[in-house]
């Protein structure tokens, strides 16, 4: 009973201490503030415990970086979000917190209005697809089989494009249903092994989703560039900076490319020459490795390179965007003159041959 009761009030302390995508990054950018003020680290948390929001979270931290966890262990028993540990683990590595602060700050900021848009965007088509999925199952039941019974008493027979539209709605029918349990069916067994999936079929399993394919390779890139040219700026000497990359457990990818460079650098092979073979690289990629030789040089090409393909990630994701609600409006357009037409021509065939 004694142990039921530490569980359960373990678990009351643990959800009020978790927070919402926007209050961790609240707490990023006042953090990233204090220590850009001049502010120590453990004192920037218990300034930030003022915020009700934010008093469970940030004491949280602050007992569990005095009890001498890392501050990346430590924002990870909070729950914060992977990429904001992400960041904190290259912060500890590369010595500058609050740059590292600023960089993952600014990129989430930039996902969360970008998923909000997504939100905005999706949220009238989607209703419009979900009120005429019941209008199209009253005329599957209820429509189609009076007016078929109709036309068959007088005229004899039923017109082929009546007959085809109710084998084209019951398809739909049939299709989404089959989606959505595929859909139900998919996600949670892809969640559950997705870490149990060997890193090389992941790979190519998003080679074969191009849409997904194309974000992955840019997200890839992105961190490769941002992180490595991080350490590199740190004075972290390349093949201990891949070192330190292939070590991380965030982003199982870019561990996984950090290890064939290291490997192939102690044979003795330049990066230039691995580039090209990995997939989830963008060609860039190559031409700023193969332009610098200098450590400096190249963290600098490295976190320019970074910044544009941010520009790029957001450019691409406001593009596919604004396809929604076009190809939304001209599908259900497209049906809703079908559906028309399958009950109105055969009336006016009706009517011409009485």
């Amino acid at each position: 009973m004694v142990m039921l009761i530490r569980q359960f009030s373990t678990l009351v302390s643990n959800n009020r201490m978790k927070l919402s995508t926007k209050d961790q990054l609240v707490l990023l950018q006042r953090l990233s503030r204090l220590i850009k003020s001049g502010y120590s680290l453990m004192d920037s948390l218990q300034m930030l415990e003022w915020d009700p929001k934010l008093k469970s979270a940030s004491h949280f931290i602050s007992r569990s970086l005095a009890n001498g966890d890392s501050i990346d262990k430590a924002f990870e028993q909070a729950h914060f979000h992977q990429n904001i540990i992400s960041y904190l683990y290259f912060a500890r590595k590369n010595g500058d917190l609050e740059s590292m602060l600023r960089h993952c700050s600014e990129t989430m900021e930039k996902q969360l209005a970008q998923f909000e848009q997504f939100q905005k965007t999706s949220r009238y088509p989607f209703i419009l697809i979900g009120f005429f999925a019941v209008l199209l199952y009253f005329i599957k039941t209820s429509v189609y089989p009076a007016f078929t019974q109709m036309v068959l008493s007088v005229s004899g027979e039923t017109p082929a494009i009546t007959t085809y539209s109710v084998l084209f709605v019951d398809f739909l029918f049939n299709f989404s249903a089959c989606m959505a349990a595929a859909a139900l069916l998919f996600v949670p067994v892809w969640l559950l092994w997705k870490t149990r999936i060997p890193i090389d079929l992941h790979i190519r399993i998003l080679q074969r989703i191009p849409l997904l394919y194309g974000f992955q390779r840019m997200k890839t890139t992105f961190l490769f560039a941002i992180h490595l040219g991080a350490l590199l700026k740190s004075t972290v000497p390349l093949k201990d900076a891949l070192i330190i990359m292939q070590n991380q457990s965030h982003h199982p990818i870019l561990a996984h490319y950090a290890m064939i460079f290291t490997a192939n650098l102690n044979r003795g092979i330049h990066i230039t020459t691995v580039l090209p073979s990995l997939t989830l690289f963008e060609t860039e990629l190559f031409s700023i490795f193969l332009k610098n030789n200098n450590a400096q040089e190249l963290a600098h090409d490295l976190q320019i390179y970074a910044d544009f393909l941010t520009e790029s990630l957001e450019d691409k994701w406001k593009k596919m965007i604004a396809w929604i609600q076009p190809l939304t409006f001209c599908l259900l357009a497209g049906l809703i003159i079908f559906v028309y037409l399958s009950i109105m021509m055969p009336m006016f065939q009706l009517i011409n041959s009485i």
